[in-house]
């Protein structure tokens, strides 16, 4: 076996041999550019580098033998090492929400560049941390730096990112970041019960600033905004950053949210190349909180250095939520800058509790019910609280043999709904749900 793995490797074709029959001359004196490749480039440079490659009807794509070669490889090595040719090696990375594409891991291109010829590398090293890498050769410097330009042009110029919600994530094999798309369940108007005036100072902070971000940019005025929105758990807050992402359409939105809040100067450089972006950060105080006892002190620098060193003309805005805006470093919520407007979400008032029956109760026949004493009783609820009130209803109406399309409610389904959410879930559901009547009293 040995000695026939040594004849295959006599028999195979050294990657140098294809390198300088392309380029027609030794290459000693030709001239290489590199550039790392950024997540966010990388499904982008390849629809460029097979745009290219389509072009050129001498065009080829080889791979190259990884035997011994642990990290990036370079252009010299191909050159100068016994380095065979090998099957390219391919990854499937997602173009869209629905669609993949098949993105080089590693290969040569050999190409042409204005009737010159070039040779493009593409790198990507097994060891973590180290990125992968874009080389370029030319016989000359200024060709090798006019074609590194061209391709990372049309690199930027039209990213398949653009418009999306996406988020970043630390491949957990290779250790490299990733750019996922998400999708944002799209969020009617209707759907946010809230004062009307909260409503319209928000959309004028968000939508309105995006609407008319010209004319303001022309006054000399920023069109950079950060707003945090705070309140009692299931008030809406969600619901809001949801509606605002589904009216902006063309604009990029950047999730930050878990494991990916350790990120984000990348999501922030990212939001800085696809603007107009929305950067939506929730429970912003499990990052943010008052640096006394803060836990991720680099992550909150890394939030307020990014929020500062974005500039005026940034069309970006930071959308922060929190339950607990008194824990927020004041560095981070009391400065103009990177927390412009604080806007709190209140608990439902009369007028919106009757809001939020109509709402969720779409699909079920609330007639039979005291509408009225069910609005009072619910006094100090969140929404979130109401919703499952009446999805508990609908189940309890179901176990005593309702089927009837709207499902019929009785005070009776509610009541035991009500019992069961409030005494049976004990203090954590009264506190997730938003309930406050402490002095609710089971029947019997």
């Amino acid at each position: 076996m040995a000695q026939g793995g040594w004849f295959w490797r006599r028999k195979q074709k050294l990657v140098r041999q294809f390198l300088t029959r392309h380029m027609g001359s030794a290459c000693d004196s030709a001239e290489t550019v590199a550039h790392t490749i950024r997540p966010i480039e990388r499904v982008n440079l390849q629809m460029v580098l097979d745009r290219w490659l389509a072009a050129d009807p001498a065009g080829q794509l080889i791979g190259y033998s990884r035997e011994a070669i642990f990290g990036n490889i370079s252009i010299a090595q191909l050159l100068h090492d016994d380095i065979g040719q090998a099957p390219v090696q391919r990854q499937q990375v997602a173009s869209s929400p629905e669609e993949t594409l098949d993105c080089v891991l590693r290969g040569v291109y050999l190409l042409r560049f204005q009737g010159k010829p070039i040779v493009v590398l593409l790198s990507n090293p097994d060891m973590r941390f180290e990125p992968p890498v874009l080389e370029l050769l030319a016989h000359d410097r200024p060709t090798a730096q006019k074609a590194m330009k061209q391709l990372l042009d049309e690199t930027n110029r039209s990213s398949v990112y653009k418009g999306r919600t996406i988020y970043l994530e630390e491949d957990e094999h290779s250790r490299q970041v990733q750019v996922r798309f998400h999708h944002l369940p799209p969020t009617p108007r209707e759907s946010l019960v809230l004062p009307e005036a909260i409503l319209h100072v928000i959309e004028r902070n968000v939508l309105g600033l995006f609407r008319h971000r010209e004319v303001l940019r022309r006054s000399g005025r920023s069109t950079r905004q950060g707003l945090l929105l705070h309140g009692p758990p299931g008030t809406g807050k969600t619901l809001m950053l949801r509606y605002l992402a589904s009216s902006c359409p063309d604009h990029t939105v950047i999730l930050l949210h878990g494991r990916q809040a350790g990120m984000i100067r990348e999501s922030c450089q990212i939001a800085r190349m696809l603007a107009p972006s929305l950067v939506l950060l929730e429970d912003v105080d499990l990052v943010g909180e008052d640096r006394t006892t803060n836990k991720c002190p680099v992550v909150l620098q890394d939030l307020m250095d990014e929020m500062d060193g974005l500039g005026p003309k940034a069309d970006i805005v930071f959308l922060l939520t929190t339950n607990r805006p008194e824990a927020i470093e004041p560095a981070l919520s009391g400065r103009p800058g990177r927390i412009d407007q604080a806007i709190e979400f209140p608990l439902p008032d009369e007028d919106c509790r009757r809001r939020l029956f109509e709402l969720y109760g779409k699909g079920l026949d609330l007639s039979a019910l005291d509408l009225d004493r069910w609005i009072a009783r619910t006094e100090g609820v969140s929404p979130a609280f109401i919703e499952e009130l009446l999805r508990k209803s609908a189940l309890m109406a179901a176990e005593r043999g309702e089927s009837a399309e709207p499902l019929p409610l009785t005070d009776a389904d509610v009541d035991n709904a009500m019992e069961e959410l409030v005494c049976f879930g004990g203090e954590l559901t009264q506190k997730l749900l938003g309930f406050r009547q402490f002095g609710f009293a089971p029947r019997g």
